[in-house]
């Protein structure tokens, strides 16, 4: 079990409430089914965010007890794998027919505004 921390859970309901504004919007935009796809997209997204946020969460608590040389190709080889995972999230919302790339692009794009919004909350750790 994964003992998360306080920021890495505010930041997982954060990206969790966003992306179902998103998924909202679409369904108010589109007034049918055809908000489908987008929602898949965006909830292909939102997971991988929050894949994301364990992953920074895991080598954050790793990291503490360990060499500053392992320490920085830790971080760098954890940054590789976050960046090919995104790739591969956007490559599969782009070749996979009923999975629109903008809902992905969409849900992934809620990172940056998850953590931005983060500097909002006063954080209690």
């Amino acid at each position: 079990m994964v003992k998360l921390s306080n920021t890495a859970k505010k930041m997982t309901m954060v990206v969790s409430v966003l992306i179902g504004v998103l998924i909202l919007a679409s369904i108010v935009y589109y007034r049918s089914f055809a908000f489908l796809p987008f929602a898949i997209g965006a909830i292909l997204g939102g997971g991988l965010n929050i894949v994301k946020i364990l992953l920074l969460n895991r080598i954050v608590e790793k990291t503490v007890s360990m060499d500053p040389s392992v320490t920085v190709r830790s971080f760098y080889a954890q940054y590789f794998l976050r960046f090919i995972l995104t790739i591969g999230v956007l490559l599969a919302a782009a070749l996979v027919p009923f999975i629109s790339l903008w809902g992905a692009v969409a849900g992934v794009g809620i990172f940056p505004i998850a953590a931005y919004s983060m500097s909002l909350f006063k954080l209690e750790d």
